[in-house]
């Protein structure tokens, strides 16, 4: 999906004391653009309230919470990027990889959730150099649908408009305490609008299905889904925003995945056939909002409520020795003592997903867990070269990535031949 630059937008943020324009492709790109129909007025925010949430967060399993003791309910929520505490090897956010929760994506969802306006991003105070503003927005002039308009804007402009606000001592303390610093910017307001034009191209999931060999239990299914897409040449989801216009290869997010998938369907369509049927997925648009594997659940190849199990493939490509295997949407009864069990069937460390892994909701198999389904996902966890260019095939594991794909059909198999 890519967005016409708009021909015009305003952004204005007005104090007591002054106001400050921003310059579309200088001091601030939109990232999300709201879907309206022909003739539809443009979004317009016009003089809300402004909040500052931090890093924009919540992960009480954590203990921390941006949005836990302030209010922002049709307000513009001021946020930073990234996590707090990144350059700290010791930080319960999976140390100095980056987490899901730093993605624009998530930061948006969560600010929306709370009956927020609009979303305002601005680099964290530990990167002294804003290249998010370098040429990115020229190179990668594309946005999402997230809800609600979402604007990123240059930290030192942001600073002057509100210079009552210490980001650097607010981020400072948050990452001494892992404490929040929200509150309310009294006095201030922010006023937004947007005119832009969207083109949309077509996405295809890829879906194939190993038949069942029993009469009845084939109407079941056990769905093994990885998403094929990732983030072409970089941009707004970067984590290297200063590389926008570079090829992003994503050789472990997600290119893993789906080899791993693709070898799983090829044992289980070459070994004798199993009672229940296996739909193997390839997923589009997961890093844009979880698309394909919505849609899939949507229009599902067996029915949804005899879907049994989804396995979910995301960044499988650098075990060294390890994996998390992490299990969502409700307990059943074959979930029981699993990650013991599978301890027996591989020589690689079964480690607990809560252990650095992504956040529940985060990727395809919370599509199948909102429908019900419960979801087992694999993933050998973060590191420096996500949503990186980096991220190339010189650094994969391909060995343990195969170990991972032989548990993957050991359970699909123990889970397509239960009674």
């Amino acid at each position: 999906m890519t967005v016409e630059p708009p021909p015009a937008a305003t952004l204005i943020i007005r104090t007591a004391a002054h106001a400050e324009t921003f310059t579309v492709g200088e001091q601030y790109y939109p990232l999300s653009i709201i879907d309206r129909t022909r003739g539809e007025p443009a979004p317009v925010a016009d003089r809300v309230a402004v909040v500052f949430a931090g890093y924009g967060m919540a992960a009480p399993a954590l203990g921390y919470d941006d949005f836990k003791d302030v209010d922002v309910r049709g307000k513009a929520v001021v946020v930073f990027t990234h996590v707090p505490q990144e350059a700290d090897a010791r930080s319960v956010f999976d140390g100095t990889s980056l987490t899901p929760g730093a993605a624009v994506a998530i930061k948006a969802r969560e600010a929306m959730a709370r009956g927020a306006a609009m979303l305002i991003v601005a680099d964290d105070p530990s990167h002294h150099v804003d290249y998010a503003f370098s040429r990115s927005w020229w190179n990668d002039p594309q946005s999402d649908e997230m809800g609600i308009p979402v604007l990123r804007v240059a930290r030192a402009r942001l600073a002057r408009a509100l210079p009552d606000v210490d980001f650097e001592g607010l981020a400072r303390t948050i990452d001494i305490t892992l404490g929040p610093q929200s509150r309310d910017l009294a006095g201030a307001t922010i006023s937004y609008t947007e005119h832009r034009a969207r083109l949309r191209p077509r996405l295809r999931n890829v879906v194939a299905l190993v038949r069942g060999s029993d009469p009845e239990r084939a109407l079941d299914a056990i769905v093994v889904g990885a998403h094929y897409d990732h983030l072409g040449l970089g941009g707004r989801f970067s984590d290297s925003p200063e590389s926008a216009g570079m090829v992003h290869n994503g050789a472990d997010d997600n290119a893993s995945g789906v080899a791993a998938i693709l070898e799983v369907c090829r044992a289980l369509a070459r070994q004798r056939p199993l009672p229940r049927t296996v739909v193997c997925a390839a997923f589009a648009g997961e890093e844009i909002g979880l698309l394909g594997s919505d849609h899939y659940v949507s229009h599902p190849a067996v029915q949804i409520d005899r879907t049994i199990a989804m396995i979910n493939l995301d960044m499988v490509g650098r075990a060294r020795g390890r994996v998390m295997v992490g299990m969502f949407g409700g307990r059943r009864p074959w979930m029981t003592g699993l990650p013991r069990e599978m301890r027996d069937w591989t020589r690689l460390t079964i480690d607990d997903f809560a252990r650095g892994g992504y956040q529940a909701g985060s990727s395809d198999d919370a599509s199948f867990t909102s429908q019900g389904v419960p979801a087992v996902a694999f993933f050998t966890g973060f590191h420096s070269d996500y949503h990186r260019p980096s991220d190339d095939v010189q650094r994969i594991d391909a060995e343990g990535g195969a170990h991972i794909a032989a548990l993957a059909v050991r359970l699909v198999s123990m889970l397509a031949a239960q009674p």
